[in-house]
């Protein structure tokens, strides 16, 4: 299935769960802390719209933002043009329905050229990585509302490889925001049925592994990469715990978010 057809699958199956479980749902905790299913739809709608602005840009060439803007200073332009969404919660599935329109259309109309870029907010990234992402993003958070409401939570199968891939690239990133690090040399393996995904830990940082791993965290796909982005406990009986099982159950310290 290509990248439009699993954003566009998972987008809808988030929409349809939301829309079939009533008007009841919107206070209902969600596993992210402080949010509720309202919080996250209003989330959900943000990411759409952004990521449709960001295809739009690229296939237009026209750059997001000014490189030497400072941090925030376009938010006020986005939420003028709907990117965020502050109405009630009775008109949000309308406007979900509508960003995933706009969404696949921009995804239709996405430059392929192996240099493009997609101009986000944070910094343009290849849109190969991207694509990735946006896939990572619909998979997971219809799985955070099926979790919410009671439903199958599991990431459909074609999603899986997409996500592990956005791990992988951007695992240096997401441990930038850790408080804390594993003493240097600690390498970790998140090791699925066809999903791998490893880093070490070096005084220069975070880079790819030179030695056995102290820390390998098993199990079937699904599992490994629902505890890799902070949804599944890692003391799931999913899950199997090889090596040194302190650090293993403290991998969310040194890879936070997202």
């Amino acid at each position: 299935m290509s990248t439009t057809g699993h954003v566009g699958r998972d987008w809808a199956a988030f929409i349809d769960l939301l829309h079939a479980a009533g008007p009841d749902v919107w206070s209902v905790p969600t596993r992210l802390e402080g949010w509720d299913v309202a919080d996250l739809a209003r989330h959900a709608h943000w990411g759409m719209t952004l990521e449709a602005e960001a295809l739009e840009l690229a296939a237009a060439n026209t750059d997001v933002a000014d490189a030497d803007a400072p941090a925030g200073a376009h938010d006020a332009d986005r939420r003028a043009r709907g990117v965020t969404h502050d109405g009630p919660v009775e008109t949000l599935v309308p406007a979900l329905r509508a960003a995933r329109k706009r969404l696949l259309a921009a995804l239709a109309a996405a430059p392929t050229d192996p240099g493009a870029v997609a101009p986000m907010p944070y910094g343009d990234l290849p849109m190969a990585l991207a694509l990735h992402i946006f896939v990572m993003e619909a998979a997971l958070h219809r799985s955070d509302l099926a979790h919410a409401l009671g439903d199958d939570d599991r990431l459909h199968p074609g999603t899986h490889a997409a996500a592990a891939g956005v791990l992988q690239t951007l695992w240096g990133t997401l441990a930038a925001a850790a408080m804390t690090a594993p003493p240097a040399g600690t390498g970790f393996e998140l090791r699925g049925e066809a999903v791998v995904v490893a880093a070490e830990y070096t005084p220069a940082g975070w880079a790819e592994p030179t030695r056995a791993p102290a820390v390998v965290i098993g199990g079937d796909d699904d599992a490994v990469l629902l505890a890799a982005y902070g949804r599944l406990p890692l003391t799931s009986p999913r899950l199997r715990l090889q090596g040194d099982r302190e650090l293993a159950l403290r991998l969310k310290e040194f890879l936070p978010g997202p």
